[in-house]
């Protein structure tokens, strides 16, 4: 029987209680310090920080969901609306903050179902179309939602097999979805291939830009070539981009866009069937921070597109080290040709879990590397690792020249992992 902390009887002074939290933090990863490579905090710097902290304090009483009462959180939400809708290229559309790239992921494919619904009655199983590199969160959403997930094996250069898509295709698929860039390789889903195909069949069309959709504008307006991804692009009917990501608000702000704003009603829950009354909510949550909207606009008005750029140009030098230094290791080389700021890493000599391990001991938070390929994920580069981006070389250089001597003196178990367990 499990023995449950009981409910504390008195409360703690102050002082006590950050004295606890200062303690507890004691085992956390110095994300500040750049040990965190690539995930789960995604850092700007010290200032763009602070700005954040500073509007979600100011706010964090707010409720997005009474926006009649909050009306500096409807004011809010409705310009990061506009700029976002305004960098992916939207003629007209509409859009919403969500709390982060799952729950964007889950919308656009709720409201890809209600229109299938209208537009494709037809359909009695409808299926989503997808390649093995696509986030978890399409089938979790689908998990939800009562879709079936269809995952396609990739090419060899990592992007969808548009041929082994397209032979897959039938009556049923109501969704495809195409990722800007993949979060494993970094590579970027051919979006304007996928989103013919769709747009031929009368099938929905979903970029996933959860990672590149707030840093892609920038870097290609700083002269980068970033393949099309946007409502550049025929066929893109939805977009989920993570302002909590290359946007720099605090967790969590994502953005769900679509490119007309008639799908909208595709999106809302509106019930009417209770005491209370109408009841209506544009996404998943009832309540919502408005603290993080508010936040994510504070940090955006700060930054300004001069502000971005700048940041997107620091951050796309290290992806050009990283690129060029890994490579340069004896027995390590890149994945395929990374399109962005994301990119993994193998050998063609020594096992990576022990290459991960290694730099766990040297004090990285290195995520479990992946299977097929074996793989080491450096995920979404923030400028906190590239103040010691010499030192994670230099130790990745120490390990392997460890390993190569045939000695493993690294422990496994201080290997990483991406998600709650």
């Amino acid at each position: 029987m499990t023995k449950h902390v009981p409910f504390p009887e008195k409360g703690l002074e102050e002082a006590a209680i950050w004295q606890a939290m200062d303690c507890a933090k004691q085992g956390d990863v110095d994300w500040r310090g750049g040990r965190l490579p690539g995930f789960y905090v995604h850092f700007a710097n010290d200032d763009v920080d602070r700005v954040g902290k500073t509007a979600f304090q100011k706010f964090q009483a707010t409720n997005a969901l009474g926006l009649g009462a909050f009306p500096s959180i409807k004011k809010f939400e409705s310009e990061v609306v506009e700029w976002a809708l305004s960098l992916f290229r939207a003629k007209g559309g509409a859009a919403s903050i969500t709390s982060g790239g799952t729950e964007s992921i889950f919308i656009a494919m709720k409201t890809a179902r209600e229109w299938a619904k209208a537009n494709r009655p037809n359909v009695i199983n409808p299926r989503v179309m997808i390649s093995h590199s696509a986030h978890p969160a399409f089938d979790k959403a689908a998990k939800y939602l009562g879709l079936e997930v269809v995952r396609l094996a990739p090419r060899a250069d990592f992007k969808t097999d548009i041929d082994a898509l397209k032979g897959a295709l039938d009556n049923q698929t109501i969704m495809i979805a195409g990722s800007a860039p993949q979060f494993t390789m970094g590579v970027f889903d051919q979006i304007e291939e996928l989103a013919a195909v769709a747009e031929s069949r009368n099938i929905w069309f979903h970029t996933d830009a959860c990672v590149g959709g707030f840093l892609s504008p920038f870097a290609e307006q700083n002269g980068h070539t970033i393949p099309a991804w946007d409502f550049r692009v025929k066929g893109v009917k939805s977009i989920s981009a993570d302002l909590h990501k290359y946007g720099f608000a605090p967790k969590g702000a994502s953005i769900v866009a679509f490119a007309d704003a008639a799908f909208q009603k595709f999106q809302v829950f509106d019930f009417n069937n209770w005491s209370r009354g109408r009841y209506v909510t544009s996404t998943f949550a009832g309540t919502r921070s408005g603290a993080s909207i508010a936040a994510a606009w504070a940090v955006m008005r700060f930054l300004g597109n001069e502000g971005y750029r700048k940041i997107a140009e620091q951050i796309w030098l290290i992806r050009e080290q990283l690129l060029r230094d890994i490579p340069a290791i004896e027995g390590l080389f890149v994945y395929g040709e990374p399109e962005l700021t994301v990119m993994s890493y193998g050998s063609k000599t020594l096992d990576v879990d022990d290459i991960a391990a290694g730099l766990a001991a040297k004090g990285w938070y290195t995520v479990a590397p992946s299977l097929n390929p074996p793989a080491i994920n450096l995920g979404i580069l923030s400028l906190a690792f590239g103040e010691v981006l010499d030192v994670y070389l230099n130790d990745l250089r120490d390990v392997v020249s460890q390993l190569k001597t045939g000695e493993n003196p690294f422990d496994r178990s201080l290997i990483g992992s991406y998600g709650t367990r």
